[in-house]
Parts: structure tokens; sequence; C-alpha cells
């Protein structure tokens, strides 16, 4: 079926080459990935992996004159068999040369990298630091319109977005279809010669079945005292709100950049969810040298100190069931990434990578090694 859909998106815009201006752009990432002896680690276990990380993509772009053009972008991803799938598809108006809008499938513009999530080439890491990139969605269907502007000696973007969000989201060691409804936010951008600030806000409506069932929620309105716990491992249109701020230091040969996340949920498993990263980079000719210290902390909802035991056996069963559901996304980490990238070509680069995760949780600290050349064409 998506093949089918594919083949369908490239025969009709085959039409558009009369009519309009078409341009494709590609990218790849080839990524080898390999954890320490019995570890795993971002998805990666002590067998080299191919597939993790890599990727192909392509985009087509039609400019269709007076302001008006249209936009797919098609991803294969190999941890999904290289299924291909729609990551944009999007029609663009620019009312002027400063306001454009944008109705369709579009990237939630929420990090420093939303434009280039996908494309590696575009940043010195092999993927972006994992805790701060870590929203369950990247993409939604909806409206966006963002002004350009001076304000004093920078060069400002603003964006707002408003749309809706469906997709498979890993929770348990199970993929539970949710939705994110009612997304809206914005974002800003300042620019001002070497050095780039931002900030972001997103909230949403999210919908997300109990990763073990109805049944334990049904449970607790069993207990009298502790209906309550049921309603907080629901997830039913339950608000979360999202807060983003980046910088951007590219001063000569020296890169930092730092971003910090805060998510917080009104009625869920989890409570809090913070992380942030510092990259410090020097550039010897073609070759970048990096290094990321990142921190992740996810607390889960107090409800789950509130669990009764000791009472009899099943509530005990239904408590310990319970508290795993309370603890699945609980995090206290830290990261520790040592990189380097060549651009040994003017439109690829080879990029190695060794990183250190140290859970504060449960003490276990894992170790991975990565590899990848990139490209754009």
């Amino acid at each position: 079926m998506k093949k089918t859909l594919v083949t369908l998106a490239l025969a009709a815009a085959l039409p558009l080459s009369a009519h309009a201006e078409l341009n494709f752009n590609g990218f790849a990432n080839v990524v080898a990935g390999k954890a320490s002896s019995g570890d795993e680690q971002w998805g990666y276990d002590d067998d080299v992996d191919f597939k993790r990380d890599s990727l192909f993509g392509l985009q087509a772009t039609a400019d269709l004159g007076e302001g008006l053009s249209a936009t797919v972008q098609l991803i294969s991803r190999g941890e999904d068999d290289w299924e291909t799938d729609f990551e944009w598809a999007y029609l663009a108006y620019d009312i002027s040369e400063e306001t454009r809008v944008i109705l369709g499938r579009q990237r939630a513009n929420l990090y420093i990298y939303s434009g280039y999530l996908d494309v590696s080439y575009a940043y010195p890491w092999i993927t972006p630091p994992e805790g701060v990139y870590s929203l369950q969605f990247t993409s939604f269907d909806g409206a966006s319109i963002s002004h350009s502007f001076s304000l004093g000696e920078f060069d400002t973007n603003v964006q707002a977005i408003y749309g809706s969000e469906s997709r498979d989201v890993h929770v348990l060691d199970s993929d539970i279809y949710s939705t994110f409804d009612n997304i809206h936010g914005f974002n800003a951008t300042f620019n001002r010669d070497w050095l780039t600030l931002r900030a972001a806000y997103l909230a949403t409506d999210i919908s997300m079945p109990t990763p073990i069932g109805t049944a334990i929620v049904e449970a607790w309105n069993q207990v009298p005292g502790f209906e309550y716990v049921g309603t907080e491992l629901m997830l039913e249109e339950d608000q979360a709100q999202f807060f983003e701020a980046g910088l951007q230091i590219d001063y000569n040969n020296w890169l930092v950049i730092s971003e910090y996340t805060h998510t917080d949920f009104d009625e869920s498993a989890s409570d809090t969810e913070e992380s942030l990263y510092v990259t410090f980079g020097y550039r010897f000719d073609d070759v970048l040298v990096h290094a990321t210290y990142g921190r992740d902390k996810n607390d889960a909802n107090p409800t789950v100190n509130e669990l009764p035991y000791g009472i009899n056996a099943q509530l005990d069963q239904l408590s310990t069931a319970t508290a795993r559901v309370f603890n699945a996304r609980t995090e206290d980490s830290k990261t520790y990434s040592l990189g380097a990238r060549w651009d040994f070509h003017e439109s690829a680069a080879l990029k190695i990578e060794y990183s250190r995760l140290e859970n504060d949780l449960t003490s276990d600290d894992t170790n991975l090694v990565r590899t990848a050349l990139v490209t754009v064409f």
C-alpha cells in the first residue's frame, strides 16, 4: 500500500513539469552502530546494526508561481524495514516576502534542527541528542503561519502552528496507537551574525490507551478511596505542555550548541520531563571535533507513591502492575559523547561518535560506538 502511494505521488508530480518548476533534493544517512558487550543503548545491542539510524530521503518542490508552491518529502528508514512514508506533504503560499502560510503535513518546528531533523549532514552529531529530541511526534497535519522581520540587529522569524497527529507510541515494549489533538503553539528564532537564539512552546491534548489495558483502570474503580488512581493512569484528551529554549554560537572555528526542554502533563503516568545538552566543537580545516554533555530527568506522577501495599495479595499485585505503568518513562541519566566529522566531499561527510550513558536509577552504564556516511544530493 505504501509503495502504491509513493508511485501515485511521483506519477502525479510528472505533469507539473509542464506548468511549474519542479526541483528534487535528496539526503541519505548510512549508519553502523554497536553497543558494548551485553549492553543495549538507544536501540542498539552488542551486534553491529546497519539499520537503526540509516535512512534515505527524497524531497520534491514544485514552484507553481505567484507565491504558491507544493512540497512532498518521502523517507525510507532502515528501522522500519525500508518502508516509505510521507514525512511532509504541504502547500505553501507566500503572502509577501516576509509572511508564509503552510497547509498540510509539515514539520513541528520545535528545535534548532527541526527543519533538518533527518538530514545528518546538517549538524555535527550522527543523530541529534537523544533526550532533548525525544518528543513523541515530529510532524503534524494542519496549518502554520510564519513571519520574518528585523528586531534591532537580529533577523527574526516567528511561527504559529495548529493541527493534529496520530501515530504509534512505544511504551512498555508495546506500540500504542495515540492521538495528539488541538496541537497549538509558536516558536521564535533570532539570528545575528554568529549567534542564534530560539524559543518554542507547544500544547496538545493526548489520548493514549493504558498500555496494560482498561481492566486495570476498572479494577481501581472497585477499590474504595483509590478510584482516582485509574483516572491518573488514563490519557484521554489530557493536556501536555512543551517548552524549549536554545542557542547556537558559530564563531570562527568554535561551535557551541545548547538546548533545554521541559514537558508538563496535567493527568498522566508521567509528571514532568526535562532534558538538556551542551555541545562544544572546534574545526580543523575539514574536520570538526565535538564533545557533548546531556542530562535527562523524567519524574513519574506522584500518585505512584500513594499506591496501597500490604492489605492483601490481590491489591499488591494490582499496585505492582500500576507502578510499572507510572514508572515506564521515568529517567535520571547523564550522557557523555565524543565525536568527529570529516567533510571529505562538498556534499558528503564521514562521522564517528562514542557515547556513554550513565543511568542513575539503575546504576547501569552503557557504551555505544557509531559511524556514519552522510550525504545530500
